[in-house]
């Protein structure tokens, strides 16, 4: 049985179609994510997988690239994928690319954050649950991955809409995010640009999912 980690309900709900698997949906918030995943091992998993979007701090990084860590780093340590697995995917599927992915329990949202991250440790992707992850399935000795999409790319600023903290369930608080706008209209182009970039994103997820369906059925 695999475990899957995602940051949003949006993410969860792509997962939840690959067989034999838990869901956990942490609504990015660190805390909940280590929760979830040791719930995950105490039920007996026997792989982890860090499961969603990602913001690119490489700047080859293009919306909607499909990509498998090869490699998690963090503040507290590095950690190797199951190289095997991410094989077998790449196998299955000319669109994967592996890459080192940086893990954060907050947010990169600005250029030159998103540079740093990119020139100190050559990470390509960063997102807010792989480290947690890996460094849970190094502790329970299972093995890990990571299947991530690129929503933005490492020129691109986060409007403030984007973020706004979620739902308990992972969902987007609409409420928020338009109350954000109000405040501030000018930054309405770049949020559609970044619901532009989220739906590449999330088709390359719903691609993944129907190769890792085929290869774990």
């Amino acid at each position: 049985m695999i475990g899957i980690l995602c940051g949003l309900k949006s993410e969860a709900k792509i997962a939840d179609k690959i067989p034999h698997v838990l869901v956990g949906c942490s609504a990015a918030k660190p805390d909940r994510a280590r929760v979830l995943v040791e719930h995950m091992l105490d039920q007996g998993v026997t792989r982890l997988i860090s499961f969603g979007l990602a913001g690119a701090t490489g700047p080859d990084m293009a919306a909607g690239d499909l990509l498998l860590g090869a490699t998690v780093m963090s503040a507290l340590g590095a950690w190797e994928a199951d190289a095997d697995w991410n094989q077998r995917v790449v196998q299955g599927s000319a669109g994967f690319m592996c890459v080192p992915v940086w893990g954060s329990d907050r947010m990169a949202s600005g250029t030159q954050e998103k540079e740093a991250i990119y020139r100190r440790a050559g990470c390509l992707i960063v997102d807010m649950e792989s480290h947690i992850v890996a460094q849970a399935a190094a502790l329970y000795r299972v093995p890990f991955n990571i299947v991530r999409a690129v929503t933005d790319t490492a020129s691109m600023v986060l409007p403030p809409a984007a973020k706004v903290p979620l739902l308990e369930d992972g969902g987007v608080d609409l409420k928020a995010v338009f109350s954000s706008v109000v405040n501030q209209p000018s930054q309405l182009i770049d949020l559609i640009h970044l619901g532009h970039n989220t739906s590449l994103a999330l088709r390359a997820l719903k691609q993944a999912v129907a190769v890792i369906k085929e290869m774990e059925e």
